[in-house]
Protein backbone atom coordinates (compact mmCIF):
# COMPACT_ATOMS: atom_id res chain seq x y z
CA UNK A 1 0.00 0.00 0.00
CA UNK A 2 1.37 3.42 -0.87
CA UNK A 3 2.16 6.08 1.52
CA UNK A 4 0.67 9.27 1.02
CA UNK A 5 2.19 12.46 2.80
CA UNK A 6 0.80 15.42 3.30
CA UNK A 7 2.62 18.75 4.82
CA UNK A 8 0.67 21.31 6.15
CA UNK A 9 1.20 24.56 8.67
CA UNK A 10 -0.95 24.51 11.63
CA UNK A 11 -1.79 27.94 13.66
CA UNK A 12 -1.18 27.16 16.84
CA UNK A 13 -1.63 29.45 19.74
CA UNK A 14 -0.90 33.23 19.21
CA UNK A 15 1.54 35.74 21.77
CA UNK A 16 1.28 39.19 21.80
CA UNK A 17 4.24 41.34 21.57
CA UNK A 18 4.21 45.43 21.55
CA UNK A 19 0.41 44.93 21.14
CA UNK A 20 0.01 42.88 18.02
CA UNK A 21 -0.87 39.43 18.12
CA UNK A 22 1.63 37.11 16.29
CA UNK A 23 0.73 33.53 15.11
CA UNK A 24 3.08 30.43 15.96
CA UNK A 25 2.66 27.80 13.36
CA UNK A 26 3.58 24.36 13.78
CA UNK A 27 4.63 22.10 10.90
CA UNK A 28 2.56 19.17 10.92
CA UNK A 29 3.38 15.99 8.79
CA UNK A 30 0.06 13.76 8.06
CA UNK A 31 0.69 10.16 6.85
CA UNK A 32 -2.19 8.68 4.90
CA UNK A 33 -2.27 5.37 3.47
CA UNK A 34 -4.54 4.79 0.39
CA UNK A 35 -4.94 3.02 -2.65
CA UNK A 36 -3.56 4.22 -5.88
CA UNK A 37 -5.75 2.95 -9.60
CA UNK A 38 -3.22 3.08 -12.31
CA UNK A 39 -5.07 4.55 -14.76
CA UNK A 40 -4.27 3.73 -18.64
CA UNK A 41 -2.19 7.43 -20.27
CA UNK A 42 -4.40 8.41 -23.06
CA UNK A 43 -1.72 9.80 -25.31
CA UNK A 44 -0.87 9.89 -29.03
CA UNK A 45 2.28 10.02 -29.38
CA UNK A 46 4.63 9.82 -33.06
CA UNK A 47 5.29 6.73 -33.03
CA UNK A 48 0.92 6.15 -33.25
CA UNK A 49 0.99 8.02 -36.24
CA UNK A 50 1.03 6.08 -39.89
CA UNK A 51 3.53 8.55 -41.90
CA UNK A 52 5.21 5.90 -44.40
CA UNK A 53 4.46 6.71 -47.19
CA UNK A 54 4.79 3.11 -48.08
CA UNK A 55 2.39 1.82 -45.67
CA UNK A 56 -0.43 4.63 -47.12
CA UNK A 57 0.06 3.19 -50.65
CA UNK A 58 -0.22 -0.36 -49.32
CA UNK A 59 -3.34 0.61 -47.91
CA UNK A 60 -5.01 2.58 -50.46
CA UNK A 61 -4.40 -0.21 -53.25
CA UNK A 62 -5.05 -3.92 -50.82
CA UNK A 63 -6.75 -2.20 -47.99
CA UNK A 64 -10.20 -3.27 -46.57
CA UNK A 65 -12.64 -0.41 -46.23
CA UNK A 66 -15.31 0.49 -43.71
CA UNK A 67 -17.65 3.35 -43.98
CA UNK A 68 -19.25 4.51 -40.67
CA UNK A 69 -21.20 8.03 -40.92
CA UNK A 70 -18.86 10.49 -40.75
CA UNK A 71 -15.35 8.23 -41.67
CA UNK A 72 -14.50 6.63 -44.02
CA UNK A 73 -11.94 3.93 -42.70
CA UNK A 74 -9.09 2.06 -44.61
CA UNK A 75 -7.35 -0.38 -43.11
CA UNK A 76 -4.60 -3.37 -42.71
CA UNK A 77 -3.70 -6.06 -40.20
CA UNK A 78 -0.51 -7.06 -40.21
CA UNK A 79 1.64 -9.55 -37.89
CA UNK A 80 5.05 -7.57 -38.31
CA UNK A 81 6.69 -6.56 -35.93
CA UNK A 82 7.97 -3.02 -37.09
CA UNK A 83 5.73 -0.70 -35.33
CA UNK A 84 5.91 -0.53 -31.14
CA UNK A 85 2.10 0.15 -30.59
CA UNK A 86 -0.51 -1.97 -31.85
CA UNK A 87 -1.76 0.66 -34.03
CA UNK A 88 -0.99 3.21 -36.48
CA UNK A 89 -3.31 5.81 -37.61
CA UNK A 90 -3.52 8.47 -40.31
CA UNK A 91 -6.30 11.04 -40.28
CA UNK A 92 -7.50 12.99 -43.31
CA UNK A 93 -10.12 15.68 -44.13
CA UNK A 94 -11.25 16.63 -47.66
CA UNK A 95 -10.33 19.86 -49.02
CA UNK A 96 -13.16 19.49 -51.56
CA UNK A 97 -15.87 19.72 -48.40
CA UNK A 98 -13.54 22.28 -46.42
CA UNK A 99 -11.69 24.78 -47.87
CA UNK A 100 -9.96 26.53 -45.37
CA UNK A 101 -6.80 24.78 -43.74
CA UNK A 102 -8.60 26.17 -39.84
CA UNK A 103 -11.34 24.19 -40.65
CA UNK A 104 -9.86 20.88 -41.87
CA UNK A 105 -7.20 21.04 -38.49
CA UNK A 106 -9.32 22.15 -36.26
CA UNK A 107 -11.69 18.85 -37.88
CA UNK A 108 -8.66 16.74 -37.53
CA UNK A 109 -7.52 18.00 -33.96
CA UNK A 110 -11.16 16.63 -32.53
CA UNK A 111 -11.05 13.55 -34.59
CA UNK A 112 -7.20 12.89 -32.88
CA UNK A 113 -8.77 13.58 -29.73
CA UNK A 114 -11.79 11.16 -29.95
CA UNK A 115 -9.18 8.26 -30.79
CA UNK A 116 -7.09 9.05 -28.22
CA UNK A 117 -9.84 8.63 -25.78
CA UNK A 118 -11.28 5.30 -27.50
CA UNK A 119 -8.04 3.91 -28.54
CA UNK A 120 -7.80 1.28 -25.70
CA UNK A 121 -10.95 -0.42 -26.43
CA UNK A 122 -8.83 -1.10 -29.99
CA UNK A 123 -5.58 -1.90 -28.09
CA UNK A 124 -7.43 -4.57 -25.99
CA UNK A 125 -8.53 -6.39 -29.24
CA UNK A 126 -5.05 -5.96 -30.78
CA UNK A 127 -3.36 -7.74 -27.95
CA UNK A 128 -6.26 -10.65 -27.57
CA UNK A 129 -5.37 -11.63 -31.34
CA UNK A 130 -1.61 -10.61 -31.63
CA UNK A 131 -1.94 -8.24 -34.64
CA UNK A 132 -0.70 -5.04 -35.54
CA UNK A 133 -3.05 -2.60 -37.44
CA UNK A 134 -2.82 0.17 -39.32
CA UNK A 135 -5.49 2.53 -40.82
CA UNK A 136 -6.30 5.48 -42.80
CA UNK A 137 -9.83 7.63 -41.04
CA UNK A 138 -11.28 9.77 -43.89
CA UNK A 139 -13.36 12.07 -42.78
CA UNK A 140 -16.28 12.42 -45.40
CA UNK A 141 -19.15 14.80 -44.17
CA UNK A 142 -19.74 17.87 -45.67
CA UNK A 143 -20.10 20.17 -42.85
CA UNK A 144 -18.49 20.11 -39.12
CA UNK A 145 -19.84 18.15 -36.26
CA UNK A 146 -20.20 18.35 -32.86
CA UNK A 147 -17.61 17.08 -30.55
CA UNK A 148 -19.76 14.70 -28.51
CA UNK A 149 -21.49 13.17 -31.74
CA UNK A 150 -17.86 12.84 -33.14
CA UNK A 151 -16.80 11.07 -29.99
CA UNK A 152 -19.84 8.35 -29.81
CA UNK A 153 -19.53 7.73 -33.72
CA UNK A 154 -15.64 6.92 -33.69
CA UNK A 155 -16.56 4.51 -30.36
CA UNK A 156 -18.78 2.83 -33.43
CA UNK A 157 -16.16 3.13 -35.30
CA UNK A 158 -13.83 0.99 -33.14
CA UNK A 159 -16.51 -1.25 -32.44
CA UNK A 160 -16.89 -2.02 -36.24
CA UNK A 161 -13.48 -2.88 -35.98
CA UNK A 162 -13.26 -5.03 -33.36
CA UNK A 163 -16.43 -6.93 -35.16
CA UNK A 164 -13.71 -6.99 -38.26
CA UNK A 165 -10.76 -7.68 -36.29
CA UNK A 166 -12.43 -11.12 -34.76
CA UNK A 167 -13.19 -12.46 -38.16
CA UNK A 168 -9.32 -13.56 -38.35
Amino acid sequence: MPLYIQSIFVKNKYGILNNKRYYYYKYVIRIDYFWVMRAERQTFSKEERLKSRKLINNLFDCGKIIHHHPFKVLYQVTKSESFNFPAQVAISVSKKNFKRAVDRNYIKRKIKETYRQNKQLLYKELDKINHKLYFFVIYTAKHDIDYRTLNSEMKLLIQKLNDKLNQF
